[in-house]
């Protein structure tokens, strides 16, 4: 069976909830809007999950020119798409230290209500280039709040095989990738270099270690710790957990659920 694109996912505020799309435009940073908001402390450090696992409860869509957020007893909050980049403040993901831009008073209050932690909402401003590690993008790709690449690329076979040792089955959005591929094996992306996609060739130079976030119910919030020690059982290597494909783009385009996909083996 040929591999096929089984479905697109966005996630607009960086560990917050995602959107599942039939089909997703394929911007110079990633799919549109995709980790372009983000939380941060009064640092500039950024928040997930991994300290703030609530954040899996707040809800976003997208209405017209606004990006909607909502959470069980805070109601919705509206964030402007094309919000004004007047104040701007340096912000760390990981290892990188680039430029925000700080929403409103009013959202960064919102969070800061809905999660009981004083942080502000930040976006990436046009003009920003966060570049991916030079190491892996040789001609200065670029990205957007996401941990270090613009896609991540996961199979529906690969969860299947770690739902078959786990006593109580998980949704494959706790490991929030974008693009999920069905009609391979397990583990099958491990061993693509690269796929291409509606003319459109998508690196996969690195596999993605795992934190404690698939551990979390994506519905809940609630941590199973079962579901790493499971799957460190068979995907741990050098120390860490490997789950997924990090995926570096060279074209942009539109990737629709359905698609046909050519690899090329590593």
């Amino acid at each position: 069976m040929t591999p096929f694109i089984h479905s697109l996912h966005v996630y607009p505020v960086k560990s917050c909830q995602g959107i599942d799309y039939a089909s997703m435009e394929l911007t110079q940073n990633g799919f549109s809007y995709d980790r372009h908001w983000m939380l941060v402390d009064k640092q500039g450090q950024f928040l997930s999950q991994r300290q703030l696992p609530q954040m899996a409860l707040i809800k976003t869509e997208f209405d017209h020119d606004s990006l909607v957020v909502s959470s069980p007893g805070h109601g919705q909050f509206e964030i402007p798409l094309r919000g004004k980049d007047r104040n701007k403040v340096p912000v760390t993901i990981w290892n990188d230290r680039c430029s925000a831009a700080l929403v409103s008073t009013q959202a960064s209050r919102w969070f800061s209500d809905t999660l009981n932690t004083d942080c502000d909402l930040v976006f990436m401003p046009p003009a920003e280039k966060r570049q991916v590690d030079p190491q892996y993008a040789a001609s200065g790709q670029t990205v957007g709040f996401a941990d270090g690449f613009p896609l991540l690329v996961l199979s529906r076979a690969s969860i299947e095989l770690l739902n078959k040792k786990l006593d109580k089955k998980i949704d494959i959005n706790r490991f929030r990738a974008n693009i999920i591929i069905d009609g391979c094996e397990a583990h099958a992306e491990d061993q693509w270099a690269s796929m291409i996609v509606n003319g459109i060739k998508i690196l996969l130079p690195k596999p993605c270690s795992r934190c404690i976030i698939p551990a979390i119910d994506q519905r809940t919030a609630i941590k199973h710790k079962t579901v790493l020690k499971t799957l460190a059982s068979y995907r741990r290597h050098d120390g860490k957990v490997f789950m997924g494909q990090n995926g570096l783009h060279l074209s942009t385009g539109q990737l629709r659920v359905g698609q046909k996909i050519e690899f090329r083996q590593k």
